[in-house]
């Protein structure tokens, strides 16, 4: 288990698809900035769209895209989040797979109109969702403009809530023989989520003593560095890897 503007989307999606991507490469307008990969989904901020409304307050609008169908974009929301600890995000308007489109004032408008803050539902954010990553970047973005493409690589590649930790671990991917070396896996107990090279994975949860991920055959790996180990239908015994907690020499 190793494991959104249209021609511009698809132009992420192929060059993800080549291998050679990097946050930057991906992004290379200044407008899209993605910063998580859930499963298959990117979820990615349009940086222009970013507006700051008070010392604790910024407006904007994320995206999602499928990456085996890149177009239509697979969903659309407008955000505020409010950068206090601990951060929360208020939706506006949105065309998200798991809500309906709600008939709300364009956010340029309300930007023109002002926003009344005070009238907003504020809610918790979470890793599997994308609004942890959506509101961070947001907040960090606007506060160290000149950094956004850094900042959207660094939430790509290392970004979790502030209980994540990393395990290192010998894994396979499905339906592979080959043994993939030191694959971060990385996991929040408090959000209940798992990453696996950079993806953040929706089969995954944490239990007390271990990382549990995969939705057929399933990787359980301890959280005190040991092992990782691949069970099949009726608990038997794929493969098993070692687990180390610092990551392999440069």
């Amino acid at each position: 288990m190793l494991p959104f503007r249209h021609h511009l989307l698809l132009s992420f999606y192929l060059a993800f698809c080549s291998g050679a991507w990097a946050a930057p490469d991906i992004a290379a307008s200044k407008d899209m900035q993605i910063v998580q990969r859930i499963d298959d989904v990117l979820v990615g901020v349009d940086a222009v769209s970013l507006a700051i409304i008070d010392r604790s307050h910024v407006a904007g609008s994320y995206f999602l895209i499928n990456l085996h169908q890149p177009s239509p974009v697979a969903g659309t929301a407008e955000f505020v989040a409010d950068c206090q600890s601990p951060p929360r995000l208020a939706t506006l308007a949105s065309s998200l797979p798991s809500g309906s489109i709600q008939p709300e004032i364009p956010l340029l408008q309300r930007r023109a109109t002002a926003l009344d803050i005070a009238s907003l539902t504020f809610n918790p954010v979470h890793m599997l969702d994308g609004s942890w990553m959506v509101a961070e970047f947001a907040c960090r973005s606007t506060s160290q403009p000149g950094r956004a493409r850094q900042i959207a690589q660094e939430l790509l590649e290392q970004g979790g809530p502030p209980d994540m930790r990393s395990l290192w671990c010998d894994l396979q991917a499905d339906g592979s023989t080959q043994t993939r070396r030191s694959a971060e896996v990385r996991y929040s107990a408090r959000d209940d989520a798992v990453a696996v090279q950079t993806q953040w994975l929706s089969s995954g949860f944490v239990s007390d003593t271990e990382v549990l991920f995969g939705s057929g055959a399933q990787w359980i790996v301890d959280r005190q560095p040991s092992r990782a180990r691949l069970l099949g239908s009726g608990g038997v015994l794929l493969f098993t890897g070692a687990c180390r907690s610092t990551p392999p020499a440069p």
